[in-house]
């Protein structure tokens, strides 16, 4: 009986483990289950705003694939240039930007310049395609607590999990060549603008490219944290007739500082 009996017992303790392990198995699956749903929901029909209900706090409940929005390592942030540090790790920026025919979009939360031809930014042995650049206003980065009136991304892509964003700021200056031209041509509303005319992208940028780099997202959804940022320490100049214009067409869209969290912000002179 006594034999029959711990025989019983033991009988009962491994079923009951399977049963447990199972049951761990099968809620480990299912996060993992939700989590893969989530990073790959269709929220093409999803729509976000820059104010309101759909504003930037509620992005990450708007759709399950914006939940991203509400994660540790999101962008922009609030640069303090004192608390960034040197590291020599980081690489000497190249960019082997050549021209690009003018075709302006405004999406409804941005005016963006896409890009054409074969244009790149080289870190270190690393190859970034250029997609486009845009604008927001007032900057989505503040540099020491402090906004500035624009600030342009230009957007580069070597896969799909790895994205370098450069971005610089603007203050009131001379005119900038850019806004001259196309300025007046820059859709207020909804729409688009394209010329045969050719820009030249390198005349575009600073021609100074020390930096500060983070890891951070994309600061419009989904969010998807897979972006270096470099965001240059020397700012372009536009007229204050230039500033006031495009901030009018651009209404406020920028998303508001996140916390910088576990993370660093580093720096890079040229």
């Amino acid at each position: 009986m006594n034999k029959f009996y711990s025989l019983f017992i033991v009988g009962s303790l491994l079923v009951t483990f399977g049963c447990n392990s199972h049951s761990s198995h099968n809620q480990s699956d299912s996060q993992n289950e939700n989590a893969h749903k989530e990073q790959h929901a269709d929220c093409s029909h999803a729509h976000w705003s820059y104010e309101g209900e759909e504003g930037p706090e509620n992005w990450k409940d708007i759709c399950p694939g914006y939940s991203a929005c509400g994660g540790n390592s999101q962008a922009p942030i609030n640069i303090i240039t004192s608390d960034a540090t040197s590291n020599d790790s980081l690489f000497k920026l190249t960019t082997e930007y050549n021209t690009s025919n003018v075709s302006v979009v405004n999406n409804g939360h941005t005016v963006q310049f896409n890009v054409s031809g074969e244009n790149y930014l080289m870190i270190g042995e690393k190859k970034y395609k250029l997609l486009q650049f845009h604008y927001h206003a007032l900057s989505e980065h503040k540099i020491n607590d402090a906004h500035s009136p624009i600030e342009v991304h230009f957007v580069h892509k070597n896969n799909d999990t790895d994205f370098a964003v450069l971005g610089f700021m603007f203050k009131e200056g001379k005119e900038y060549d850019l806004f001259s031209k196309y300025l007046t041509q820059f859709p207020t509303e909804k729409g688009d603008f394209v010329s045969e005319d050719v820009i030249d992208l390198k005349e575009l940028i600073p021609s100074n490219l020390s930096y500060y780099n983070y890891s951070g997202s994309l600061t419009t959804p989904p969010c998807s944290e897979v972006v270096n940022w470099y965001v240059l320490q020397t700012p372009q100049e536009a007229s204050a007739e230039q500033i006031t214009e495009f901030s009018k067409i651009l209404h406020n869209n920028y998303r508001p500082t996140k916390p910088l969290n576990e993370r660093k912000v580093f720096s890079y002179t040229e």
